[in-house]
């Protein structure tokens, strides 16, 4: 009896322990999952707390029928429970669900809004640097360029999907195949490269730019993509060759007569392209020109007329090398010197062909000359490798050997320098 009492207090507390809680719970949750059921769990807890409470208070009398019927309303009001709460729990399954999932779409929303602030914050500093990056799928060879990459090579997203070949054909010939080249070796051996290269924008421009790429390998070790950036450098050659000339008459980087770059600036841009196309295995070529009988010339009209026609003569020259890079100095008192990146013989020839032909468009009266025209001389020499020349003092003795051999037969043309034969004459 005492054993039954206890089981029938700890019964009722139970019931009460539950009521007070669904209570709490439904003035505590933000929606009315429980408070829906809050009156039907209440009237469950609450009977059964009462029938436990009668069942206490009526053991003393020994009343088996109704101790009876009291328990099995007690287990009556434990069944309903169930059935109860199983709304209950599966709304709040529902309600945890519906939490998690505003959850991870919150989460998923700030890493988004975080993503697109770097690939924003990215745009900017490629923009600034002149840097941006590119991916290719090996398999596929699909092609992906970042907004800046599109920047440098002059094209727009809307007007133009990257593709390998056309990517290539943008480039220099020269520079095109070597990378080509260096891209197959990549995708098949892994490793990576940097190289310098000129690339042609469609509106004719050429711009300098640095390439790097590296191969990323896959899981199994084979190379899946080639990723790497190109970075815009156009500016920085520029600055280099060709200082402004204000600075350039304080540091003696310009001639002060011409407005071309001096001879010092002449010999250390050589030194740095000469090391270049060691370097990058690229030809460099040389033109030298003097005007026909200058020194008569200038004994004739006077050293007035001379720096005229000398400062004349030196902006058409100026003018027709239109490649980034090309350099254009006073050599010496009476010759010009025309550096050109990426030119091999033949074109430096061609070259000193169209300075040539642009002198004589200037129709500048000489009546030293035949024709009563003003004419010039001009040599073309190139190197094409190590194994051909192995210092930048023998490209300008060639070229000096080619412009002596123009004099030679009379003037007015442009002859290129021979190594094994008597010099062409162009």
């Amino acid at each position: 009896m005492i054993a039954d009492t206890i089981v029938d207090t700890m019964a009722a507390s139970a019931f009460l322990a539950m009521a007070y809680v669904v209570n709490d719970l439904s003035t505590a949750t933000e929606d009315s999952v429980v408070g829906e059921q809050r009156t039907t769990l209440m009237i469950a807890l609450l009977s059964g707390a009462l029938v436990e409470t009668l069942a206490i208070a009526t053991a003393p009398l020994c009343w088996v029928e109704l101790n009876y019927m009291l328990n099995f309303t007690a287990a009556l009001c434990l069944l309903a429970l169930p059935a109860v709460f199983w709304p209950v729990a599966r709304r709040l399954r529902e309600g945890r669900a519906q939490v998690l999932n505003r959850r991870l779409e919150a989460r998923a929303r700030r890493a988004e809004a975080a993503a697109e602030e770097a690939r924003f914050w990215l745009a900017k500093a490629e923009q600034a640097g002149h840097v941006g990056h590119w991916r290719l799928a090996v398999p596929g060879q699909t092609l992906t360029w970042s907004d800046e990459v599109f920047r440098i090579h002059g094209l727009w997203h809307e007007h133009y999907r990257p593709r390998l070949d056309s990517a290539l054909a943008a480039f220099h010939p020269l520079d095109g195949a070597r990378i080509g080249a260096l891209l197959r070796e990549v995708m098949e051996k892994g490793g990576e490269f940097d190289v310098t290269a000129k690339l042609r924008r469609p509106d004719g421009e050429i711009r300098n730019v640095v390439l790097r790429a590296q191969a990323l390998r896959g899981r199994f070790g084979d190379v899946e993509a080639v990723q790497g950036v190109m970075v815009d450098v156009t500016e920085t050659r520029r600055a280099e060759t060709h200082p402004p000339a204000h600075a350039g008459l304080e540091d003696g980087t310009v001639d002060e007569l011409t407005g071309l770059l001096s001879r010092k600036q002449f010999d250390a841009s050589l030194g740095y392209e000469f090391k270049r196309a060691v370097r990058s295995k690229m030809p460099l070529g040389l033109v030298l020109i003097e005007i026909d009988q200058f020194a008569r010339y200038t004994a004739r009209h006077g050293r007035k007329s001379a720096d005229a026609c000398l400062r004349g003569v030196g902006e058409a020259v100026r003018a027709v090398p239109r490649r980034t890079g090309d350099l254009v100095a006073r050599y010496s008192k009476t010759e010009i010197a025309v550096l050109l990146p990426l030119a091999d013989a033949a074109g430096a020839e061609c070259v000193a062909q169209k300075i040539a032909e642009a002198v004589r468009a200037l129709a500048l009266p000489d009546d030293v000359r035949e024709g009563g025209l003003l004419t010039l001389s001009g040599g073309a020499a190139a190197f094409s490798g190590p194994d051909d020349l192995y210092n930048p003092q023998e490209l300008t003795r060639r070229a000096t050997q080619a412009l002596a051999d123009a004099r030679l037969f009379g003037g007015d043309q442009v002859c290129r320098y021979r190594e094994t034969e008597f010099t062409e004459k162009a």
